[in-house]
């Protein structure tokens, strides 16, 4: 018996311990987030940013992503919300419900589910602390890697989704259904670099994810925006994001369903140098004059159920660039992206007509702490002039 004491002795000190830690680590969260909280609000109220990563993984030993959503003021009626959660939403009120979601990064060690579901718990009360903000106005979240269509599947669980607003444009997010929301904050800096070049230009969006970069091309008023993804779900999404800032047009702004790269293998080979021909943009014909920005932001991985190829940026992304360069305009522009930190990015492994500059630094934003959250490389051509076979564009079916 005095060894069964022992083991209970020892397995409520256990339990003591590591309730001593939690209550360290929340501590200590609610200092980071408290301090970092304090300088962002101030930055977002200044810039128009409605919603903003707080917090990614500053302290090792707490491996979450914290992100703040407020509602576009008034929205909540218009939606027909529950008032009850997200802070005061009166009409008196000049904001906005506010959340948050806390996305804890899959660990490399096994956790106890309950373990892990109190020590969540206690994050999560810091972060509502913090915020002003009650505890059913956090959604929690657990990141692993995705594969198929997963990251595209919606989970069983009550659906909080809102209009927010960012750099004077309005988007739909949802916090609740999928592994993302929605709109990727980290491109917040490039997406207002394109709205700043597309005045007047033809735009090819690929892997538009919910459009948030053509939303950003059509407020600077491009000519033409093509949007392609392989989700219909996410492509209805865009459209509606669209619509929600006045872009309707379905002549100019088209949402084409289908797997990128071989929207990309149908339209390789329809280019022809243009070595006797004035370029059309000068004529003021840009039907069939190329595209003046493309957008390359692939995921890293994706097998997807829908078609029978297999995406490997990390393998692919010389074929994806060669691909995209052969429809630039003469003076087009390609942005490339990638979140994957392996790939080995080789300028020799571009056309040769191309160049490649790293502009990385100048599209991380204010909000996150995190510089290496993605890289990018804006890729031109050098001396080259093409045009696009007539006829080719395809319409969206």
């Amino acid at each position: 018996m005095r060894h069964d004491g022992r083991i209970i002795d020892n397995m409520q000190q256990d339990n003591i311990q590591k309730q001593d830690k939690t209550q360290y680590q929340a501590e200590l969260l609610e200092n980071r987030i408290s301090k970092r909280y304090k300088h962002l609000r101030k930055w977002a109220k200044r810039t128009g940013v409605f919603c903003f990563r707080l917090y990614d993984r500053d302290i090792p030993e707490i491996p979450l992503a914290i992100d703040i959503y407020e509602e576009e003021p008034d929205a909540s009626k218009a939606m027909g919300h529950d008032e009850s959660a997200g802070g005061d939403s009166s009409a008196t009120s000049n904001k906005g419900r506010m959340f948050a979601r806390i996305a804890l990064y899959e660990r490399p060690y096994e956790k106890q589910e309950d373990e892990e579901l109190a020590w969540l718990n206690a994050m999560k009360a810091s972060v509502a602390k913090v915020l002003g903000i009650p505890e059913d106005a956090i959604i929690t979240k657990v990141r692993r890697r995705q594969s198929g269509d997963s990251q595209y599947e919606k989970e069983d669980v009550k659906t909080l989704a809102f209009i927010t607003r960012e750099q004077g444009l309005r988007f739909k997010v949802n916090l609740s259904d999928y592994i993302d929301t929605g709109l990727f904050f980290d491109h917040r800096p490039l997406r207002l670099t394109v709205q700043g070049e597309a005045a007047g230009k033809r735009v090819l969006n690929l892997y538009c994810y919910t459009g948030a970069f053509s939303v950003y091309a059509a407020a600077g008023e491009a000519a033409h925006i093509d949007s392609v993804d392989l989700s219909g779900k996410y492509l209805g999404w865009a459209e509606e994001n669209m619509r929600l800032n006045g872009f309707s047009d379905k002549s100019k702004y088209r949402f084409i369903e289908g797997d990128v790269t071989t929207f990309l293998a149908n339209v390789s080979g329809k280019i022809a140098p243009a070595a006797e021909k004035r370029d059309k943009h000068q004529n003021g014909k840009h039907e069939n004059a190329g595209y003046d920005i493309i957008i390359l932001d692939p995921p890293t991985f994706s097998n997807s159920k829908k078609t029978d190829t297999m995406l490997d940026i990390n393998r692919d992304w010389p074929s994806l660039i060669e691909s995209c360069t052969s429809l630039l305009s003469e003076n087009g522009v390609l942005y490339f992206s990638t979140n994957s930190r392996k790939l080995a990015f080789d300028e020799k492994k571009i056309p040769e007509d191309f160049s490649a500059k790293d502009i990385t630094s100048s599209t991380i934003p204010e909000d996150f702490r995190n510089e290496r959250i993605h890289r990018v490389w804006k890729i031109q051509r050098k001396n080259r002039k093409t045009e696009i076979i007539h006829g080719y564009f395809p319409q969206n079916s």
